[in-house]
């Protein structure tokens, strides 16, 4: 049994949403209070799924009392009414957590599915933004095709992003909005999240896909974080926040169902690819650089993984069974140095990634360092957001491994 609080102090309004309410949701229990203050004595001794107030009432609001609810009870979701709408407390309203914002007068239908859809969303999550890559959380909405609001809290700023089916469609933070809102969160160091399910977003201010805005994004971070390039070494403090999360076996390793197979760096003598026994992933101990690789054929299509030399030569590789990973290295230098060409020509300045589509999926390639590349073979319907994503973490990891 779900149970609904509703919080009017408008007798007339708080009985007829109380009666109607409950019409066609046996599942429901539908609790009612006049003030903000009988509504927190009644979330203490009656555990609640959904609160529904008014936001101009005596004594507490409903902007008061949702920020209490979300202090006191995390768990229970909240729908703002209001017949005096506006921008403002529309935002606050959000901010503050709601997860929707309803206009007087509304039809009762209307509001009985709005409520029998926020009961069965799931329960959104928690945490910090130390150690977690907010592009990440962004993908993670967007594989999902949520409908969600993720707000994020520093002790000098907070935003919030909203999701429709997935995508990306509007963000605010502070007096921004939009796009500009967007790429100035996922700049955010430290604080706190929450990822709250169902909530609708207030406007549509941003209509690129996300795959558009997270790869804008990660080009920003690059552009904003990349040391310059100089003979000397670089200090670990310069790598973006993101770069410098752990690299435990268990998030680097490839999937057991991938069938990938490993080349052994050490046997150059060997004829062809297909003379080298098969070995399998329990008695293969990868390299430094293939414990990188792997974190491109953990993504879902994604089945090859090459770095190779600007020379042609593979250096080191993680393919799926029967692909010859040292023809795609001799092949892919041509295809490299053409696109490198065409940039120079165009006074386009150097390459930073190019991609070929062909009829069975896209083949990836970008430069690691001046004297390797990385190829990427993906399957069709791979996501190239997490594939571009992942270059442009990886990239200087695997220049540090091999030391190019």
């Amino acid at each position: 049994m779900k149970r609904v609080l509703v919080v009017d102090d408008e007798e007339d309004m708080l009985w007829m949403l109380q009666r109607n309410l409950s019409k066609s949701m046996e599942h429901v229990e539908i609790l009612a209070a006049k003030s903000g203050e009988e509504a927190l004595a009644l979330l203490s001794d009656n555990p609640t799924d959904l609160v529904l107030t008014d936001i101009n009432m005596p004594g507490m609001s409903g902007l008061e009392l949702l920020i209490e609810i979300n202090n006191r009870h995390p768990e229970t979701g909240v729908i703002i009414m209001t017949a005096y709408p506006s921008n403002s407390y529309e935002n606050e309203a959000m901010m503050s957590g709601s997860l929707r914002f309803i206009e007087k007068p509304f039809d009762i239908k209307e509001l009985r599915s709005i409520i029998e859809e926020v009961l069965q969303e799931n329960e959104g999550f928690q945490g910090t933004v130390d150690g977690v890559d907010l592009m990440d959380i962004v993908q993670f909405n967007g594989l999902s095709r949520a409908t969600a609001a993720l707000k994020v809290t520093t002790g000098e700023q907070e935003g919030m992003i909203f999701f429709k089916d997935g995508s990306v469609v509007h963000a605010m933070c502070d007096e921004r909005s939009g796009e500009e809102a967007f790429f100035t969160i996922l700049q955010f160091n430290g604080g706190t999240l929450q990822n709250i399910k169902g909530v609708q977003p207030p406007m549509v201010s941003i209509d690129k896909s996300l795959e558009a805005l997270l790869f804008e994004a990660a080009v920003q971070n690059d552009e904003t974080t990349a040391p310059e390039v100089s003979g000397e070494n670089t200090d670990d403090t310069q790598q973006p926040p993101h770069e410098t999360e752990s690299e435990g076996e268990d998030s680097q390793s490839p999937p057991e169902d991938n069938d990938i197979t490993f080349r052994e760096v050490e046997d150059e003598n060997s004829d062809s690819a297909e003379e080298q026994p098969e070995i399998s992933a329990e008695d293969f101990e990868m390299t430094e650089i293939q414990e990188i690789l792997a974190e491109f054929t953990n993504i879902e299509g994604v089945h090859t993984a090459c770095l190779v030399g600007r020379d042609g030569f593979l250096l080191d590789s993680l393919a799926r069974a029967g692909i010859d990973a040292e023809m795609i290295g001799a092949i892919a230098s041509s295809g490299f140095g053409s696109a490198e060409s065409m940039g120079n020509q165009l006074g386009q300045g150097d390459l930073q990634m190019t991609m070929f589509e062909f009829e069975n999926g896209p083949v990836l390639f970008a430069p690691v360092g001046s004297e390797a590349f990385l190829v990427i073979v993906a399957d069709q319907d791979t996501n190239l957001g997490w594939i571009r994503i992942s270059i442009r973490k990886n990239s200087r990891k695997i220049q540090e491994a091999a030391s190019l």
